[in-house]
This record gives structure tokens, C-alpha cells and sequence, in this order.
């Protein structure tokens, strides 16, 4: 495994490559834009030319977008749901410009309505975002879930119906977050529950569909269903769990993305990047 962080990139886009460098990441991930407004972001060419300069002379291997915390692609609610799909194609947009590997969403909650209902739009939403990268080489990560709150994802059959609603397109991925997995019940504190959890998934989902990790803590119990997260070792998943995923043979390829508060309340910061160095054997 090889690890990134979310990070900024306000002043211009291209900083979220600095800051990446500057934490000691090969992976960034960031928002495209604010991530509590629909407006999608459209980049300036020399912006975005700018960005792809300053990839390609850093040690960075994986820039992935993450969609607004407002998405809901399985809404019933007719305006609410539409900026959902303008949001996501949108984002699906800027990562083209940009030359970046994926975006990664939540899916959202079907809120009362049923897994069935909220699959049903989540297939239109995905397909028109498909569309939109049609001749793009970027890929749509699906995000798992902790759970509440009808949130759609959290489980791998859930997550492999999704993918067998838009006919197992290739370009459609999973995002694993360490704590959702923990908060929905998924024991990774342990070499044996790690190695159940990857069974699970490669027979549901497939285990090719997992394209990134975000490697956070988790503040909450095995099965909370609330979602929490907290810096490596400072949680109840604890630094055994993070040395078990970053040590793992089937994930030595896998990006693993921190998303955590930061030791100093500001973030993903580079003491957690060095833990995630020091529990990985060499």
C-alpha cells in the first residue's frame, strides 16, 4: 500500500500537489470547489495545465476528487436529487481536466424508501455520469458506508448491486473507508477478520472493483453505525488494525487515503502519514 491524504487546494489547484508532497504523500485526494455548494467547478485551462505540470514533477501516483458532502444520488426528492446528478457529472468534469485518476462519492440514503427505490436512482445517476467519461480514462468510485440512517453501501452486496445495475462497468470502483467498515461491523482488528472482509468482498463485489482506501480511526464501537473518524492508533480500530491493512498482499498496490482530524485539529497531517510508514514492514 501506498499512502496520500485529503488535502486542500485553495489559491489554486495545483497547491493540492504541494501540500500532497509536503505531507510526504504519493495519492492526493481534495474537493473541486466548496464542498457545501452545488455549483460545479470548471477550471481555467492554464489552471488546470498548471495542476498536470505539477503532478507529473512530483512523486504523486493517484489524484482522485471527492464529490460535495451534499450528494444524494438515491434522493426521492425531484431538485434535490437532479443537483445530486449535476454535482457528480460535474465532478466527473473537472477530474478530465485535471488528468485525474477517479472521483469518490457517497452514494447517500434512500431515506425510508427502500434499498430498491434508492437503486433504481442510483443506476440513472451513474449512467449519466458515465456518459460524461465516456472517452476519459477516470474511473467512479462508489464509497461504503457506516450505516445510518438508510445510507445506501453498507455492505459489499449492496455496493455489488450497485455495479450489477449499471451492467458491472468497468470504470465503476470501490472506495473502502477503514472506519465505516469498522461501524458497520466489519472486524479489522485482526489478520483473520481483515482476511474475512476481503473474502466478502471478492465474493460480492470483486475484489479488482477496489481502487483506493481511506485509512482512518475510528472514535466509535465495532457496529456503531456511526460514522467518526480519528487519527491512526488514537481510535478503537487501533495501530494493529492499520499495520494488518498496510502490511496485506492483496492490498500492496491500493492507495490508502487519510481523511482523519489531524494531531492538531487541522487535518491529515504528516505525523499520521510517518505512522502509516512506521507499521509497514520493509
Amino acid at each position: 500500500m501506498y499512502f496520500g491524504a485529503h488535502v486542500g487546494s485553495g489559491g489554486g489547484v495545483w497547491k493540492a500537489i504541494d501540500q500532497g508532497v509536503e505531507l510526504g504523500c504519493e495519492a492526493v485526494q481534495f474537493f473541486a470547489g466548496s464542498p457545501r455548494t452545488w455549483a460545479p467547478t470548471v477550471y481555467k485551462e492554464r489552471d488546470a495545465a498548471r495542476f498536470r505540470e505539477a503532478r507529473a514533477a512530483s512523486p504523486i501516483r493517484f489524484v482522485v476528487i471527492h464529490t460535495i458532502y451534499l450528494i444524494n444520488l438515491a434522493s426521492a426528492k425531484e431538485d434535490f436529487y437532479e443537483n445530486s446528478v449535476v454535482s457528480l457529472v460535474g465532478a466527473v468534469a473537472a477530474a478530465e481536466q485535471l488528468g485525474a485518476d477517479a472521483i469518490v462519492t457517497h452514494i447517500g440514503s434512500h431515506q425510508g424508501a427502500g434499498f430498491a427505490d434508492g437503486l433504481e436512482r442510483v443506476r440513472t445517476a451513474l449512467l449519466r455520469a458515465l456518459d460524461q467519461c465516456a472517452d476519459a480514462g477516470v474511473r467512479v468510485l462508489l464509497e461504503n458506508t457506516a450505516g445510518a440512517g438508510g445510507t445506501m453501501g453498507v455492505n459489499f452486496a449492496e455496493l455489488a448491486a450497485m455495479i450489477e445495475a449499471v451492467d458491472g462497468d468497468q470504470r465503476v470502483g470501490l472506495c473502502l473507508d477503514s472506519a465505516h467498515l469498522f461501524e458497520a461491523g466489519y472486524e479489522l482488528r485482526t489478520r483473520a477478520g481483515l482476511d474475512d472482509m476481503l473474502a466478502q468482498l471478492a465474493a460480492t463485489a470483486g475484489r479488482d472493483r477496489l481502487a483506493m482506501m481511506h485509512l482512518n480511526d475510528s472514535k466509535t464501537p465495532l457496529g456503531s453505525n456511526r460514522d467518526r473518524h480519528e487519527n491512526i492508533g488514537e481510535g478503537m480500530l487501533g495501530r494493529d488494525a492499520f499495520a494488518h491493512l498496510v502490511n496485506h498482499p492483496a492490498l500492496a498496490d491500493v492507495p490508502g487515503i487519510l481523511e482523519v482530524p489531524g494531531f492538531a485539529g487541522e487535518g491529515p497531517d504528516r505525523a499520521n502519514v510517518q505512522i502509516l510508514h512506521e507499521l509497514q514492514e520493509t
